[in-house]
């Protein structure tokens, strides 16, 4: 758990921003923790056909997380907002695939992402950041009609659907995990007390370069390949892509479709210091309960990390680490005062109280 304070620095950075589709509040905290070593950042257009919002939960040092904080999602909106322009000026082609056209689009999106991350991770290896780490998590909404999340480590995403129906975005990268230990014991390392090398307990990061060795022994599982055994014969042993390394930035990406009958409530983004005291349907139960109450995001955010100070436990280990978590009211055709009344007359009928 690391050194902690014996009181926890209770003062919150709060931000709320209305806006005509996708409204949102952030909150953080330090906590008990003897630094804060999260970050976060929202970017949206003009127009709001893209937003990004991103958490950032540093490990080792705040270093990591705020390069990846200030760089990737920068470079993702960026990369993606060109992407945009050039779709509205081709929109006069002839092809009228528009399955197909949809397919090849979004597989552009998600590779522009990927590719993202691992250019932000190069260039970070390159910074005074060798020995701290961060984990990421982004949603992306993209021309209000795909919600894309990329997720590397084990912070977090999840949306509400009506009747407060949890929907997860993203799956938590452990050692533990078969698929990724199976990686970690191919590329050299091991896990022991669900830790890479007794060390690091998460298997996918930003940063840590000490568990990113680009050359390994040869195996059974490597040396079948050809351009593997011309290497091999040559240098005397493996070099291996970053997306095998023992802790890789590579993401997993999962697609929500906007245009699905059932319409998101709100998305939730949020490190491990919000998901070690909430689960998925706990947070969004809170979060919607309040609402029913007339509660604003602002106001709900800070209560839930006023809870999760509450919930500090030594023997379980809960409640001490830094906090922040992002909530995006989805409210397209609506303002968000429109969305309000609409989601506590939603939930007062749920209870039956009108």
């Amino acid at each position: 758990m690391g050194q902690l304070l014996s009181h926890p620095i209770q003062e919150k950075q709060l931000d709320y921003h209305p806006n005509a589709s996708m409204s949102y509040a952030v909150g953080s905290m330090q906590g008990y923790r003897m630094t804060m070593e999260d970050a976060h950042s929202v970017k949206f257009n003009e127009d709001e056909s893209l937003a990004v919002f991103g958490v950032f939960d540093g490990h080792g040092g705040r270093a990591s997380a705020d390069y990846v904080s200030e760089n990737l999602p920068s470079m993702i909106f960026k990369r993606l907002n060109e992407m945009l322009r050039n779709k509205n000026i081709n929109n006069n082609n002839n092809n009228n695939d528009t399955s197909t056209n949809n397919k090849s689009e979004l597989s552009r999106y998600m590779s522009t992402i990927k590719d993202s991350f691992f250019k932000v991770d190069h260039d970070l290896s390159l910074q005074d950041s060798t020995h701290c780490g961060t984990t990421a998590i982004l949603a992306c909404v993209i021309a209000q009609k795909y919600v894309v999340v990329a997720n590397t480590g084990d912070s977090r995403c999840i949306m509400s659907l009506p009747g407060g129906a949890p929907k997860t975005l993203s799956f938590d990268h452990m050692p533990s995990t078969m698929g990724e230990r199976v990686r970690i014991e191919n590329s050299g390392g091991y896990v022991i007390n669900n830790r890479v090398n007794e060390i690091l307990a998460l298997s996918r990061a930003f940063g840590d370069f000490k568990f990113k060795i680009p050359y390994v022994e040869p195996s059974r599982d490597y040396y079948y390949m050809d351009t593997n055994k011309e290497y091999f014969t040559k240098h005397g042993f493996i070099k291996i892509p970053p997306e095998l390394n023992q802790v890789t930035v590579e993401p997993d990406l999962l697609v929500y479709d906007l245009s699905q009958l059932d319409k998101p409530e709100f998305v939730i983004l949020a490190c491990d210091g919000i998901w070690d005291c909430y689960t998925n349907k706990e947070l969004i139960k809170v979060i919607r309960d309040k609402l029913g109450l007339g509660w604003t995001l602002t106001t709900i955010t800070e209560l839930v990390l006023n809870n999760c100070i509450e919930m500090a436990n030594n023997i379980t280990g809960i409640g001490f680490d830094n906090m922040t978590m992002i909530i995006v009211a989805v409210h397209s055709g609506n303002s968000i005062h429109e969305w309000y009344e609409q989601m506590q007359q939603r939930i007062l009928r749920e209870k039956n109280l009108v």
